[in-house]
């Protein structure tokens, strides 16, 4: 009888033990899940090469501008010479078009400008001050041109502008 009641006990222990540990990894297995849709939600925008020069889009934030009627559309971005000489990259260089309007970069914004070594790669934000209502576009690369030359589209991306945080 005694060895009944013990075996009772021992396989109820085990049959807890067994169902915390699994209680225990189903609680593990949830934050990976989450991640795992985080990144499935986050866009990868291809990467487009241009003279030698991979320009990739890191990531794109959006704030609201002081005077709570724009918002500030900041697109963070890596640039890597593949050349054997420098490359000068600004700001200035990319536009935003949205339905019939093109928007330039906001001039008194931190973007990016800079010569890039050769076999190097830096990254920098473009910053554009765009109506709340526009919520997705072309973002360009529209180098500047000196002289007579027209500037001309050298690549575009379509994207999507996420929410004001």
């Amino acid at each position: 009888m005694l060895k009944k009641v013990l075996l009772i006990a021992m396989s109820g222990a085990c049959a807890l033990s067994l169902t915390a540990c699994s209680g225990s990894a189903s609680k593990e297995e949830t934050p990976k899940t989450t991640q795992e849709a985080k990144a499935e939600k986050e866009t990868n925008y291809a990467v487009k090469t241009v003279n030698n020069i991979e320009m990739q889009i890191k990531g794109i934030e959006t704030t609201e501008n002081g005077k709570g009627d724009k918002n500030i559309v900041q697109i963070t971005m890596s640039f890597k010479n593949e050349t054997d000489s420098k490359y000068g990259v600004g700001g200035n260089d990319f536009i935003f078009k949205s339905g019939d309007k093109t928007y330039q970069v906001k001039a008194d914004a931190n973007n990016i400008g800079t010569e890039i070594a050769a076999d190097k790669t830096v990254s920098g934000a473009i910053n554009f001050e765009l109506p709340k209502d526009v919520k997705s576009g072309e973002f360009s690369y529209q180098p500047v041109t000196f002289g007579k030359d027209k500037p001309k589209i050298l690549a575009t991306w379509k994207i999507s502008i996420p929410n004001n945080k």
